[in-house]
């Protein structure tokens, strides 16, 4: 889904409540889905680069290795 198109979805449904969207969780009655802070934004996209650069290291680590 491209950015444009999230934008659209995303307006779409922010003045729904979770009762005409649908989506609870089963149990706790939740919401099962909702809109991340952009604190949350940050934290994710902080993680997901230090992910990438972990996975990075590790693939380079194990093909020198292999050459070894």
């Amino acid at each position: 889904m491209d950015e444009q198109t999230r934008w659209q979805r995303r307006k779409e449904l922010e003045g729904k409540t979770v009762e005409q969207v649908g989506e609870t969780h089963p149990e706790s009655g939740e919401p099962a889905v909702r809109w991340l802070t952009s604190e949350e934004l940050d934290e994710l996209r902080r993680e997901m680069k230090e992910a990438s650069a972990w996975a990075r290291a590790e693939l380079k680590r194990r093909r020198e290795r292999g050459h070894s």
